[in-house]
């Protein structure tokens, strides 16, 4: 029977294992419509095997995993979680560099078709505003013209994080978006980040604390594949297992 909630992801009791190890033991975390959630927690401890859970792409021994309220993620492909609206940007940035900034939002855009199709595809006039508020949004307005391969890391993961906007995700999973990034872009997209919450559910995976101290959001501590804390980052700095197992003393 699947459990009333009002979360828009809603995981329970999860648990995965890879050849003996647990990966996720008895993992649950729920988001609210709107929410940005940080999730922190030492190499290992089931961040990535999570999202995996979410996105369709590891099935879990055990379980619940909901979306909506109504959508078990732990029956459904890639593809039809993707087509519900559950948007993933990985940690290095998936731009084709040999594309313009233009082209690489047109074929965000491309939904089903080739991306062939997508860029002979004659663009209607709500898919320029589209993608011109989109890049506006993600600060690429000015580069709209430059090729992939030339923007700087950062301006790689705006973009990417500007593709998925333009699917109209309702929860964005974010994989280390400040990896690589200069001080400036780091602060740059915290911001950007905390912009989008609201309209969508953000849900953050990251190890820099001076960024997600910059989310200043709920974060929530993964460890041997279980919560281990939750709450703000003042509050699970102070945990003294938390201390012990991830930020050190």
């Amino acid at each position: 029977m699947i459990p009333v909630t009002r979360s828009v992801l809603y995981l329970d009791g999860l648990s995965v294992s890879f050849d003996g190890f647990k990966a996720l033991n008895n993992l649950s975390i729920d988001l609210a419509p709107g929410e940005l959630r940080a999730v922190i927690g030492p190499n290992g401890a089931g961040k990535s095997t999570m999202m995996d859970v979410v996105t369709g792409k590891t099935r879990p021994d055990e379980g619940t995993a909901l979306f909506l309220g109504s959508h078990d993620l732990t029956v459904l492909d890639e593809t039809e979680i993707a087509n519900l609206g559950i948007g993933r940007k990985f940690q290095k940035p998936s731009v084709i560099e040999t594309l313009t900034v233009e082209e690489n939002l047109e074929l965000a855009l491309a939904g089903n078709r080739s991306p062939w199709q997508a860029i002979m595809q004659i663009l209607r006039p709500q898919d320029h505003r589209s993608m011109n508020e989109v890049a506006s949004r993600v600060g690429l307005t000015d580069a709209l013209d430059q090729l992939g391969g030339a923007l700087s890391h950062g301006q790689k993961q705006w973009l990417e994080i500007g593709m998925l906007l333009l699917q109209e995700p309702k929860v964005l999973l974010v994989d280390e978006p400040a990896a690589g990034m200069t001080d400036s872009e780091t602060l740059k997209t915290a911001e950007l980040l905390k912009s989008l919450a609201g309209e969508h559910t953000v849900m953050v995976v990251e190890h820099d604390m001076e960024f997600v101290e910059a989310l200043g959001c709920k974060v929530t501590v993964l460890h041997e594949g279980r919560v281990l804390a939750e709450g703000s980052l003042p509050h699970v700095s102070s945990n003294n297992e938390v201390i012990d197992v991830y930020l050190g003393r």
